[in-house]
């Protein structure tokens, strides 16, 4: 197995084990920031679905890497792992925006 080019049936294992950790996670411990975070770092755009109303912002980190990945010189591996950075920041600002304000900068 070439690890540079994994077959298809890798990668359908590798989408479903991440969907079930994630899904899994939301159903049975959910409303955790840190572990939304976390989930947003490890598992990318997969890693939203933590949280309700995901859609627009898997698309908008799809659309983010489609740019890192035509717009610029960087190879695949490194344009993934800027999408995992990315991904968890897009997190930290949807924790913050659903934050209730309470005049604190930093969200429990």
């Amino acid at each position: 197995m070439d690890p540079n080019n994994p077959g298809g049936a890798f990668m359908f294992l590798a989408l479903a084990g991440s969907l079930a950790v994630v899904l899994g996670l939301r159903r049975f411990a959910p409303g955790r920031p840190r572990l939304a975070l976390l989930l947003a770092v490890l598992f990318g755009p997969c890693g939203h679905l933590y949280l309700r109303g995901a859609a627009r912002y898997i698309a908008l980190m799809y659309l983010g890497w489609a740019g890192l990945y035509f717009l610029t010189p960087l190879p695949p591996t490194v344009s993934g792992v800027l999408l995992m950075v990315l991904s968890g920041l897009l997190m930290n600002a949807r924790l913050r925006a659903a934050a209730p304000d309470t005049g604190r900068m930093d969200v429990q």
